[in-house]
């Protein structure tokens, strides 16, 4: 009886240790290469928009990065802009908001080069 009560204290203590580290990974200053600038553009999506923004931050959170969203709305009042901001703001993030895409970004998607991701939920539309 002795060992099974030390087996469980044991299996406790480790499972305890396992997410102390997760959280220290998940809290700890990233790397350059561990960060990443996420640019979305949603298009009244209200029922899609929560899937897309858990899977993309657990994506992350999976791959160890940490990462900023802005969001690229012409109206800030809508259901979807609302959704987004409350599942960041779950994560303790508060994402920013841009009314355009500015044109340094379009110019840059143009190029090929790229210092962030797009999400553009508006070609899903089509």
């Amino acid at each position: 009886m002795v060992a099974h009560l030390t087996m469980i204290l044991l299996i406790y203590f480790l499972a305890a240790v396992a997410v102390h580290a997760m959280h220290q990974r998940h809290l700890s200053r990233p790397e350059p290469e561990g960060y990443e600038q996420i640019v979305l553009i949603p298009s009244n999506q209200e029922q899609q928009i929560e899937g897309v923004v858990r899977a993309l931050c657990r994506e992350l959170f999976y791959r160890g990065k940490s990462f900023t969203l802005t969001v690229v709305a012409d109206r800030m009042e809508s259901e979807t802009v609302r959704i987004i901001e409350k599942l960041m703001r779950k994560q303790g993030m508060e994402p920013s908001y841009l009314s355009t895409v500015p044109p340094d970004m379009e110019r840059s998607t143009q190029d090929g080069y790229r210092a962030f991701r797009l999400i553009d939920l508006r070609e899903a539309e089509h």
